[in-house]
């Protein structure tokens, strides 16, 4: 039986199913579409009756799939795989709510010497 001694690095890659989502992509947006479209709905609740809630809560992330994939698809583009869950983590850590060990201080370096080293005698 022949086995495989190069495996390329797209074999094991997340596939893109829909739009420029991949699956857990395609989650993540339709949740977050899911919340915003419910408060979104919230003050047409008022105007239009109850209705209007499940409705803008089940429409919004048609939406958001539709215009956010082509966008996220130019973000993603010539990145690492997992850019978009760095980033998504980066912001929770600056929110406060991710991992501690995840250390986003960044600094310069600076040269200081203690001593003149071309002392003249």
């Amino acid at each position: 039986m022949a086995t495989i001694r190069f495996l390329p690095d797209r074999l094991n890659a997340e596939p893109v199913v829909f739009r420029g989502f991949t699956t857990p992509e395609l989650g993540l947006a339709a949740l977050i579409g899911a919340l915003s479209g419910l408060v979104l709905s919230l003050p047409f609740a008022f105007f239009f009756g109850w209705l209007a809630i499940p409705t803008v809560t089940l429409l919004f992330p048609l939406v958001l799939i539709a215009f956010g994939g082509k966008w996220l698809a130019s973000r993603k583009r010539g990145k690492p795989e997992t850019y978009l869950w760095q980033q998504f983590d980066l912001k929770k850590r600056r929110m406060g709510l991710g991992d501690p060990r995840l250390i986003i201080d960044s600094r310069g370096w600076s040269l200081r010497r203690s001593k003149n080293l071309r002392s003249t005698k």
